[in-house]
């Protein structure tokens, strides 16, 4: 290949399954070898060279089959992060061992990527309750093997009724013997490891010698219990092995001796046969004396079957005439019926999704699935039971059915699925049967389709003179169980609390607006101007935020207008939604820390100019033709600009900086990208020097409110805070500040200039005017 060359190979991953289990993290410990965590398989072994795949889940011992994360240590073990706490894998001996909570751990749930090795050999994940480090070599193992003792054994009763009759047998010494008659067969094993530290966390493998082929391995229990063991010898050995994979030397035995019913004894065995031949020689002589008596009749009868014959033959024949022309009959009834079943499966297809139709028709069943991310929209139209009164029942469905395929058009381009409509209700739902990421996007643009299509039909209607319909659209997002209900009238539906919110959303709506959660606000906003309403209380989760959309951001759509995505809109969906950074995870972080730590005295420096900063320089980057990483740069820094104030409230941005660098990382960011963000704080310190456009957007949007209408009242809030922290001490040297700062300011980028310069230097002349009518009396 040349310098340049690349291409692709293909492994099929054998027993991996793509709709119950995914790829959550790959580790290559030799060049020949990758090893694959996923959700929900467990760890699998794939071998580049041959294409092969081993498999290794709970029943080799690991702790559970959700895989979050994969290192491997300098010892040659293999660390796994799950969902039951952290596993440590033997790649020589292929052995597991498991650690909990109690072993020290944060949690037993871990998150996804949240996993770092470091130079020096220290492992670190990450979990709900903050993360787990260590060095693998500085954990010790407890090398004294553990010793199992077997403390009952139970034989039961035959009689359900009387399970207090049951015999237990206790003081079990080792190698001790049982005999039992036939009809004592049911018998239980308890046992218990005389290792404390951590016992439930023992484990055991044991077998009956003489019933088991192999050995069974116990996790969490120690009773075994064997039915209706044949008559012989066993043996039952059992091992125990401590939570640090040691297992016992030698194994803890009981011989267990079940004596055969009489009937199975050797003499009954030989007097049975000899009755048998004695019994099929006299059956043997009978059936001689009757076939000779029969052979004499056979012959009487050949002569008249032989004339019965010639006759049938004829018979035959007509026979065979029928069975032509009942053959046509049946080909012709399953063609019939062919059609038949042809009409049946396209009316399937056009109720039902077309996986769950071909499940009804090729296995009579569809199982429900569950769905973590699904956008459920609910619309209804306002006063609808008056408009009903006044109109005939045949005009209302017309009406109805009207507005109802105009919704099923609008929501079909954009793959959303019709639920159903509950009279004059219409649902639908994203993300359903087809899982994807975008569907709050898709959901809510299908909604903003519907109520520019209602506005229109308003606006028709006016001119017309006729009475005019007004909707409510109500849209949250959450999780959801799908599937089909019922035995004969199939009926696609989706359940959940996620659904009871969407119908709160639209019954708290307003006609002709689009209301939705703050479970889908946090999904959309980087693409749509929302407006916060306030906080809903819900049935069973508490307070629920609601938001009115009034359109995509004018930078993200055609013309501006808010209405129409263009290609920024799509560039940027791709970019949240597939980049290897997690901003809204990072953002949120941070927004905590300043929610939380902030000073009630700062005015200006708030998280209110926290997030004014980060919408205004996503406005600049897209109006400067930003649409790929750099924007998540970007918004990072700022968010992080002002972070110091936390600690201190001069000479901040190098605290801003540093707790950038010590967060970011948790979430995918290089540290390229990391010096980049610290580039861009260290460019808001004034004066402002920025060195190319990036830290020019960043020093723009840092003094995006100079050119705003909104000025004085940011401006009153910087005052408040200087005077409060005795930078000033009165209004008058405040207002000579601010004209000397603005006549210095610079606004660098081409759109800052255009949106905010004119603005910026309006307000300068006022604020001289002002300073004109001070008393300059001292």
């Amino acid at each position: 290949k040349g310098k340049n060359d690349f291409y692709f190979k293909h492994y099929s991953i054998v027993g991996y399954n793509e709709t119950n289990g995914h790829i959550t993290s790959i580790l290559q410990t030799q060049n020949d070898f990758l090893w694959l965590g996923t959700y929900g398989e467990g760890l699998k072994k794939l071998n580049l060279s041959t294409k092969e795949t081993e498999n290794y889940t709970e029943v080799n011992g690991l702790s559970n089959n959700v895989i979050y994360g994969l290192l491997n240590d300098d010892l040659g073990n293999i660390w796994i992060s799950t969902n039951k706490g952290l596993s440590k894998f033997d790649v020589n001996n292929e052995n597991f061992t498991n650690y909990t909570t109690n072993d020290g751990l944060q949690s037993n749930e871990f998150n996804t990527n949240a996993y770092f090795k470091s130079s020096n050999g220290r492992l670190y994940f990450g979990g709900i309750n903050g993360f787990t480090t260590f060095k693998p070599e500085e954990i010790k193992i407890n090398p004294i093997p553990p010793k199992v003792i077997i403390s009952n054994v139970i034989i039961h009763s035959k009689d359900k009724d009387k399970a207090h009759n049951n015999i237990y047998i206790s003081n079990i010494t080792d190698s001790a013997a049982i005999k039992l008659p036939y009809y004592q067969n049911d018998i239980s094993f308890e046992f218990f490891c005389n290792h404390f530290s951590n016992p439930e966390q023992n484990t055991y493998k044991l077998i009956l010698d003489g019933y088991d082929e192999d050995y069974v391995y116990l996790k969490n229990e120690n009773k075994v219990h064997y039915m209706n063991l044949p008559s012989g010898s066993y043996e039952f050995k059992v091992y125990g092995r401590n939570p640090d994979g040691v297992w016992s030397i030698k194994p803890t035995k009981v011989t267990i001796i079940i004596t055969p019913p009489f009937w199975l004894t050797w003499w009954f065995i030989i007097l049975s046969i000899l009755f048998i031949i004695l019994f099929v020689y006299y059956i043997y002589r009978k059936r001689i004396d009757r076939i000779r008596r029969q052979k004499i009749k056979l012959e009487l009868e050949v002569v008249k079957r032989t004339r019965k014959i010639t006759n049938q033959n004829k018979q035959i024949k007509e026979q065979n005439k029928q069975v032509e022309l009942q053959k046509a009959k049946i080909e012709h009834q399953k063609e019939l019926l062919e059609k038949e079943k042809v009409k049946v499966e396209n009316i399937l297809l056009n109720i039902l999704p077309e996986g769950t139709a071909s499940d009804l028709i090729n296995k009579g069943k569809s199982k429900a699935r569950y769905y973590r991310r699904v956008s459920v929209m609910f619309t209804d139209f306002v006063g609808f039971s008056k408009i009903a009164e006044g109109m005939k029942p045949q005009d209302l469905v017309k009406e109805l059915d009207g507005y109802f395929t105009k919704f099923d058009e609008l929501i079909e381009k954009y793959d959303i699925e019709k639920i159903k409509t509950i009279g004059d209700s219409y649902m639908c739902a994203g993300g359903v049967p087809i899982r994807n990421k975008s569907n709050s996007i898709e959901i809510t643009l299908a909604a903003l389709e519907i109520q520019d299509y209602m506005k229109n039909r308003e606006l028709k209607a006016q001119k017309e003179g006729e009475e005019c319909w007004k909707i409510r659209i109500g849209i949250n997002t959450g999780e959801v169980t799908a599937g089909v209900i019922g035995q004969k009238r199939f009926a696609y539906d989706i359940w959940g609390a996620t659904v009871n919110q969407a119908q709160r959303m639209e019954m708290h709506g307003e006609p002709g607006q689009v209301n939705i959660s703050g479970n889908t606000y946090e999904f959309i906003s980087p693409y749509f101007e929302c407006t916060y309403r306030g906080k809903i209380q819900t049935k069973h989760n508490g307070m629920l935020d609601m938001y009115f959309v009034e359109g995509i951001k004018p930078e993200l759509s055609v013309d501006g207008a808010g209405r129409v995505p263009n290609k920024k809109f799509w560039q940027i969906v791709d970019l949240h939604l597939y980049s290897s950074i997690n901003y809204m995870k990072a953002e949120r972080h941070i927004m905590h820390i300043l929610e939380t730590q902030l000073s009630p005295n700062l005015h200006y420096h708030s998280i209110r100019h926290t997030k004014d900063v980060t919408q205004a320089v996503e406005r600049l980057a897209l109006m400067e033709g930003i649409t790929d990483e750099d924007l998540f740069l970007l918004k990072s820094a700022a968010t992080y600009h002002d972070a110091g104030f936390v600690e201190q409230y001069d000479a901040n941005e190098e605290i801003g900086m540093r707790m950038a660098r010590e967060i970011l990382p948790k979430y995918g960011y290089t540290q390229e990208q990391i010096d980049v963000i610290d580039g861009l704080i260290k460019a808001t310190e004034i004066p402002q020097s920025p060195n190319n456009l990036l830290q020019e957007i960043m020093c723009d949007a840092d003094l995006d409110y100079l050119g705003r209408d909104d000025f004085h009242e940011v401006a009153d809030l910087l005052r408040r805070e200087l005077r409060e922290h005795g930078k000033i001490n009165s209004d008058r040297l405040w207002d000579e500040i601010q004209v000397k700062f603005l006549e210095q300011h610079t606004f660098f980028t081409k759109s800052a200039i255009k949106t905010r310069q004119a603005k910026k230097m309006k307000h300068l002349n006022e604020i001289k005017e002002k300073l004109k009518t001070y008393n300059y009396k001292d």
